[in-house]
């Protein structure tokens, strides 16, 4: 799993040169996250998040491993976009939600630089929100920025995590396998979680770096969100019927 690109097509950086007329439509359509059966989930993410959607960990290509919340039961599949491209769950995962934009870091000096998927339709030179303003960023893109700066920061920490988890042992490979009222039965692989018997019996000063690092509380709420996958069988039916 890439968890840079995913339903982004092709990225470039925002150059006021290229981009100086660029501005963005309003939309509320999330159609481009309907072939995302999952999404990478930040840290400050986990409580809202967990109430709704199953967290999990997926590796990603460069064998790291990265928080997801599961969409879907099926390749390519998101339960929570509908027909007409809206969002049906109540919270939305910030990895959605800042697309068309995905910040990067520049190799020399470590500064972020806006980027964003210059296929989005919403990108035009007339309708909407500017996002340079006499080539210096407008309003608009400014609350992107900061949005953009601290998801990626959050993004860097929640690596942290999933990282110590690794180190510790912690994470098991899991399939999640699942049958409907109707038999039919769904099978998704490449998912891990917490092993419960595990960190039951991990030392003190682990569980104490846990703690002091304000992780020990995400490994509860993701525990505690496995129960959703009953909630996303349930959900699958019910989409099946309509």
């Amino acid at each position: 799993m890439d968890n840079q690109l995913l339903f982004y097509k092709r990225i470039v950086s925002l150059n006021p040169a290229a981009h100086g007329r660029l501005h963005i439509a309003p939309s509320e359509d999330v159609s481009y996250a309907r072939v995302s059966n999952s999404v990478p989930l930040i840290g400050p993410e986990f409580s809202e998040a967990g109430k709704e959607y199953p967290i999990a960990f997926a590796k990603a290509g460069d064998g790291h491993f990265v928080p997801v919340v599961v969409l879907g039961l099926n390749d390519g599949e998101n339960l929570f976009v509908n027909a007409v491209g809206r969002w049906t769950g109540h919270y939305i995962p910030a990895f959605v939600r800042r697309y068309p934009f995905v910040p990067a870091e520049q190799a020399e000096d470590k500064q972020l630089v806006v980027c964003f998927d210059d296929t989005c339709p919403r990108f035009n030179e007339t309708a909407g929100e500017p996002l340079l303003v006499d080539g210096a960023p407008s309003a608009y893109l400014q609350q992107i920025i900061a949005f953009l700066r601290e998801f990626h920061a959050e993004s860097q920490l929640t690596a942290q995590f999933a990282a110590t988890l690794h180190e510790l042992d912690l994470l098991t490979e899991r399939r999640a396998d699942a049958v409907s009222p109707s038999g039919e039965r769904y099978s998704l692989s490449g998912l891990w979680i917490v092993d419960e018997a595990r960190f039951q019996k991990i030392g003190r000063d682990a569980l104490d770096s846990l703690f002091q690092a304000g992780w020990l509380g995400l490994i509860y709420l993701h525990l505690a969100s496995l129960s959703n996958f009953a909630r996303l069988l349930e959900r699958k039916a019910a989409v099946s019927t309509e």
